[in-house]
């Protein structure tokens, strides 16, 4: 079959900055920051105390009983992006399900309710705890729940490659329809917050006290969070004849592994550029083509150091010019789902003609000379974008979208 260009036509997300795409997105161009002290757990004892979390949200009207008591939170919200982005996409009656791909990345999925079993195990004995709890235990168990509410009988796949899970997550959709085996694909990733994730990372010392300052000389760590975001793809001539509204053209994704440490990123960004190189490529585009950036941006020295070393290498001089955004600052990082939030914000910048800006910041790094855009939006008529996602374990991965 001849590759088939794909079309990103619905997108649904939830996010500290709130409950559906506009509320995030409306968010995210006034620059509000969603980094605060998180309700779901205690974090008085911790180094850093501080999370992005998702706002109280009522499922009374969007799920059964059964559903609110059996779901994980990681469940729910995955189902609740998925039913907006079909919404958005034309497709709130349903899609026909033979053809529909759900491909997401995954974190911790129901990691909370199982510490609760742990806990209640060891107080109170195995057989007075909750198996309920564990049910969903299994990363992939989102993509199962959002196939099943919405009986999408395609190609199923669960990534979990830690902070760039759902951006390698789209970009195997993204093949899934370039290549034809589904005409549609429900892609994204969905993440919670819990205790041992929170824990872990004050351990190794990578979380700041204050809300994180991607690319700043003043940042001190990063500042975790949650998130789901879901976008619809298709085939983009499809698209066009159902008059559909068409986001930007997902013309390519890379994804290439460091080997160099299980936490630290290589210093001089080669995977980086290799995995940008690879998404460009497959979009038969040159790297003078990027007019602007949706960057990893932990806020961490050594990533946003390796990162701003990668777009030198990979966009020669350029790079001091090329406009770049670290979300993170309002959203945190939302590890399995970074990658997916991070897209849709690209796709909507590329739509709405502004890119959000990079809050906290104050004095660009002198080891990071980009063209950061500070603390409020900036109107930008993006032809081609990029968002860059990197992990644990070297998982390096970048989707390329450009406008149609």
């Amino acid at each position: 079959m001849t590759d088939r260009r794909v079309a990103i036509t619905g997108i649904g997300c939830l996010s500290a900055l709130g409950l559906t795409r506009e509320e995030v997105w409306a968010n995210l161009v006034a620059g509000r920051c969603g980094i605060g002290r998180p309700r779901q757990f205690d974090t008085s004892e911790y180094r850093s105390q501080i999370a992005a979390e998702i706002p109280e949200f009522d499922a009374t009207d969007k799920l059964t009983p059964l559903e609110r008591r059996r779901w994980s939170r990681t469940d729910q919200i995955a189902v609740f992006a998925t039913a907006e982005a079909l919404d958005d996409a034309g497709f709130a009656d349903g899609l026909e399900g033979e053809r529909v791909a759900v491909i997401l990345g995954a974190g911790t999925g129901d990691l909370r309710r199982n510490q609760q079993y742990l806990a209640e195990m060891r107080t109170r004995g195995v057989k007075r705890a909750r198996p309920s709890k564990i049910f969903n235990h299994f990363s992939s168990t989102p993509v199962d729940v959002v196939g099943e509410r919405f009986s999408f009988r395609g190609p199923r796949s669960c990534v979990v490659a830690a902070c760039s899970s759902s951006t390698i997550a789209i970009g195997q959709a993204a093949d899934a329809v370039r290549y034809g085996s589904a005409d549609y694909a429900v892609c994204g990733g969905a993440d919670v917050l819990c205790a041992l994730t929170v824990s872990g990372f004050n351990a190794l010392r990578l979380v700041d006290l204050e809300p994180c300052r991607p690319f700043d000389a003043g940042r001190a760590g990063m500042s975790l969070g949650e998130a789901a975001a879901v976008l619809l793809l298709e085939p983009l001539d499809h698209a066009k004849a159902r008059g559909a509204h068409i986001y930007a053209e997902l013309a390519g994704y890379g994804v290439a592994c460091e080997a160099y440490h299980p936490t630290s990123p290589e210093p001089d960004g080669r995977a980086i550029v290799s995995t940008i190189a690879l998404a460009l490529a497959q979009a038969g585009l040159a790297a003078d083509a990027v007019d602007y950036i949706n960057a990893h941006g932990t806020g961490t020295v050594h990533n946003d150091q390796a990162e701003a070393r990668a777009f030198y290498r990979a966009f020669g001089d350029r790079a001091a010019r090329v406009p770049v955004s670290g979300i993170k600052a309002m959203v945190g990082h939302c590890l399995g789902a970074a990658g997916a939030i991070e897209a849709a914000a690209l796709a909507l910048s590329i739509d709405r003609g502004v890119v959000p800006p990079t809050i906290h910041h104050s004095q660009t790094d002198s080891e990071c000379p980009l063209d950061v855009v500070p603390n409020e939006a900036r109107d930008l008529h993006v032809h081609c974008g990029i968002s860059t996602s990197l992990a644990f374990g070297g998982n390096d991965s970048a989707l390329v979208m450009k406008r149609i």
